[in-house]
């Protein structure tokens, strides 16, 4: 009689004291989610044994039983897997855990009640405080300890998913003036192992929603670095398919820019990053309606029949600022939104603002009764033969939907309702003219030993940008500058760049191996404070935007908030 002989992949036990016969669940962390392996029910003992003979993924595993986790424990690499775990349970709490043939789940383990007692124990301290200051410095003493221990371990457990875990408890600690470039520095974009755990998520969302400024502009700067630099595939699929929906489902005005951006140049371009073609047809159609009607376009020209068949055109509209409302008939959220916009068309009775209503459907009638009773600053039209295109160059995929323009027709709000919309026009309309302080002027010389000074520019604006190769912001800014510089050739601004260091020959030498020669390229060949006694350089990169007569019109801007601000002048 033959022997069958069956060998496992992966053989991985728990004996429970104290649990439940409750099916207990085997499951992997992938970034949000906790996706089952498999599940089983537990012998007399409170025992499962889980084999399989196809190997597991590397990561973050955890242990599931009535919808609760009973604790985590990691799988570093591929090959054999053997563990076995024994636990206590009380009342559905997992007291202690040993791990047997495993240092690193033992560490692991140690690791977590390391944290739960030290974090604890800062809770404690916090609430209890009789004296703030004390228990403030308590509990930097505490984070302390916690830091020096999770660097310990990162560095002991470096090439296991323990030193990934621990690596990652903190984000780098880094000058403020660093922070956007070095935040994601602890992660390994390389090591796919990263994708079974719950990080790429948690830092993704707390960089580009809480450290990054919510400007499209800086959020595809840096999206771009991240997809642009030393990724894996795997993991470039994950942060390209998470920053589209995380920028797609933003509820700040926007952000559509950076969703548009997202599809089109990564997901859309490269199918291999998007594998799902229920998702790629979402994005499709995401950008086929909303690329040509995000915040900052000028909107697209309509020019529409009203009801006595008289051509209207939205860009003929004279006003400084024109709403655009489309709507149709049997919609309940239109009749809601239409008394509200009509209401507060007639209590302003605001002779600056006009509103072009397009109709969206074919029904003349209908058409006929709503053109009598809009306000008499309202031009009513149609499209019956949908022959515009106003669709997709409004996005109009439902209704009610609200656009405001600015007098040249520029989108300046966009997927509004009335409230927000009164909002808009009084807070565009709160922006005074100020008295802006002016730039001290700038004696220097050139690159190749010429003088200048920052008065003898002559342009409507000039970047002052002041840096330093020997910062480590310096370079990837200068980079990301002088592509704003190329890209602005039109627009009728000087870029003027300040050397603030004295070692002429290096800075020579990087700007040409930079490339950086177009601009104008200054510096100080003098021993004097004639740059530092006027401007606060001692921390660098720093951008300035001077107006025509140098008056500094924002200081201290990102390279994310300048670009758009470029894209905004000479429109």
């Amino acid at each position: 009689m033959w022997s069958l002989l069956i060998l496992f992949s992966y053989s991985i036990s728990l004996c429970m004291n104290g649990g439940s016969n409750v099916p207990v669940i085997l499951a992997v962390q992938q970034g949000e989610y906790v996706i089952p392996v498999d599940t089983l029910s537990p012998d007399n003992q409170g025992c499962v044994r889980f084999e399989g003979d196809t190997p597991l993924e590397a990561g973050q595993y955890v242990f599931v039983q009535n919808n609760k986790r009973l604790f985590n424990f990691l799988i570093s690499g591929p090959g054999e897997v053997k563990l076995s775990f024994s636990a206590r349970l009380e009342e559905g709490r997992t007291l202690e855990v040993q791990a047997e043939g495993s240092e690193e789940n033992n560490a692991y383990l140690r690791f977590n009640r390391f944290l739960q007692e030290h974090y604890a124990r800062a809770n404690e301290i916090l609430e209890q405080a009789s004296d703030p200051e004390k228990a403030l410095a308590d509990v930097e003493r505490l984070e302390s300890t916690i830091r020096e221990y999770t660097d310990f371990l990162a560095r002991e457990y470096e090439g296991y998913m323990l030193g990934i875990i621990a690596k990652n408890v903190f984000t780098p600690e880094a000058a403020q003036a660093e922070t956007a470039i070095r935040y994601l520095d602890n992660i390994d974009f390389t090591d796919p192992r990263i994708l079974n755990t719950s990080i790429l998520p948690l830092r993704l969302k707390e960089y580009f929603t809480g450290i990054l400024p919510p400007l499209p502009d800086s959020l595809i700067f840096h999206a771009d670095r991240i997809l642009k630099g030393d990724i894996h595939p795997k993991v470039k699929g994950y942060v390209a398919r998470y920053l589209f929906t995380l920028f797609f489902t933003s509820e700040i005005m926007g952000m559509e820019s950076a969703a548009v951006h997202m599809a089109e140049t990564w997901l859309l371009a490269d199918p291999t990053l998007c594998p799902d073609p229920d998702l790629t047809g979402e994005m499709e159609a995401f950008v086929r309606f909303n690329k040509q009607c995000l915040l900052g376009m000028k909107a697209q020209e309509l020019n529409l029949p009203d009801v006595h068949g008289r051509m209207q055109s939205l860009h003929k509209t004279e006003a400084q600022y024109t709403v655009v409302f489309f709507f149709e008939d049997n919609c309940p959220a239109c009749s809601s939104e239409l008394l509200k916009l009509t209401r507060f068309a007639k209590e302003n009775n605001d002779p600056y603002v006009k509103y072009f209503a397009v109709y969206t459907q074919d029904n003349k009638d209908i058409l006929t009764r709503y053109a009598a009773y809009f306000p008499s600053n309202w031009t009513t039209v149609w499209d019956p033969d949908f022959s515009s295109g106003f669709h997709e160059k409004f996005n109009v995929r439902s209704t009610p939907r609200i656009y405001l323009l600015d007098k040249n027709k520029t989108i300046i709000g966009r997927d509004l309702n009335t409230e927000t919309l009164d909002e808009l026009i009084r807070n565009h309309r709160g922006t005074k003219e100020v008295v802006l302080p002016k730039a001290h002027d700038l004696l220097l010389e050139t690159d190749n030993g010429t003088p200048c000074t920052l008065y003898g520019v002559r342009a409507p604006y000039t970047i002052l940008y002041f840096y330093d190769p020997a910062c480590s912001v310096c370079g990837l800014v200068t980079a990301r500058l002088y592509e704003l510089f190329l890209s602005a050739k039109d627009k009728g601004i000087v870029f003027f760049s300040v050397y603030t260091g004295n070692d002429y020959l290096s800075w020579k030498k990087w700007l040409i191996e930079g490339g950086y020669t177009d601009w104008i390229n200054a510096w100080n060949p003098s021993s004097d404070d004639r740059i530092h006694k006027h401007y606060n350089v001692v921390d660098p990169p720093i951008i300035l935007l001077l107006d025509e007569e140098k008056g500094i019109v924002a200081d201290n801007l990102s390279t994310g908030a300048l670009s758009v601000i470029i894209n905004q002048l000479n429109q």
